[in-house]
């Protein structure tokens, strides 16, 4: 389960930051949540004036389930839902298909998540959605920073399947056994520099950095440093405000207050995240 983005939780980090958000994220399991489900959270975002990004979670499915049509009408009632809202939509499927976490990583299963089938899975959502005339939806193709079973482009689904690509990742610091602490530009640089390949607009889906093993402050004050000089093309960042239990990351924004000052004063300067048109 993950904390939604409910009017309470977005008016309380809008607060926190001290800064409208552009892009609202939201976290949506095909096994759990239909777009009706989805449709407060959708609100919460339209009346703030905000993009909602829906992380589409395909759990419990592989990408040869996708392929094989096993999920066909729930994405067929989910495009028929997000054509009937009246707000552009950016949709997140598959996301971080190149680890081993999720049931469509390729090391997860690298024969039914071979990296060749879950970009062609990518694309059969993606026609589902024009096959129904679904209008209102950017899609996002995401990479994590890190691979495992997986490389950092394999499953791009091709630049007519896609109109953002962002990255994932995380500075774990000492959070856990395997984890050491990393700048910003440590954990961003490779991914950075292989999307680069591809001439569509760039942003951090999901990012943040622990508390444990260096300082968090430090560590978001020097990403504003170095993202104007090092990191041009990325126009958005989404920060993942959830620490999770048992010490798997102190994600929240607000650990420290140090850290919140940080990113406050961050922020401030950094251009809003913007529609785009084709």
């Amino acid at each position: 389960e993950y904390p939604q983005p409910n009017a309470k939780n977005v008016a309380t980090y809008e607060a926190l930051q001290d800064r409208h958000l552009d892009i609202i994220h939201l976290f949506v399991i095909w096994q759990y949540n239909d777009f009706e489900w989805a449709r407060d959270y959708l609100d919460v975002a339209k009346e703030n004036g905000s993009i909602t990004m829906i992380t589409w979670m395909p759990t419990p499915n592989t990408a040869q389930d996708i392929l094989d049509g096993k999920a066909d009408e729930y994405i067929n009632e989910f495009a028929a839902g997000v054509k009937s809202y009246d707000e552009e939509i950016w949709m997140r499927p598959l996301h971080e298909s190149n680890g081993d976490w999720y049931t469509w990583g390729t090391g997860a299963d690298s024969v039914n998540n071979a990296e060749d089938k879950v970009a062609a899975a990518y694309r059969y959502i993606v026609d589902i959605f024009r096959k129904n005339g679904v209008e209102n939806v950017k899609w996002v193709w995401t990479t994590n920073n890190g691979s495992s079973g997986g490389t950092l482009t394999g499953s791009y689904p091709g630049d007519d399947y896609v109109d953002y690509v962002s990255i994932d990742g995380y500075n774990w610091g000492t959070a856990q056994s395997w984890s050491s602490w990393s700048s910003f530009e440590e954990v961003f640089m490779d991914a950075y520099t292989a999307l680069c390949q591809y001439k569509k607009p760039m942003f951090l889906a999901e990012f943040s950095s622990s508390e444990l093993g260096g300082n968090k402050a430090e560590w978001i004050n020097e990403m504003f440093r170095v993202l104007p000089e090092k990191f041009p093309r990325i126009i958005g960042l989404v920060w993942f405000s959830e620490s999770k239990p048992d010490n798997e990351g102190d994600w929240g924004l607000d650990t420290s207050e140090e850290a919140v000052e940080a990113w406050k004063k961050g922020i401030s300067a950094y251009p809003p995240a913007k529609r785009i048109s084709h």
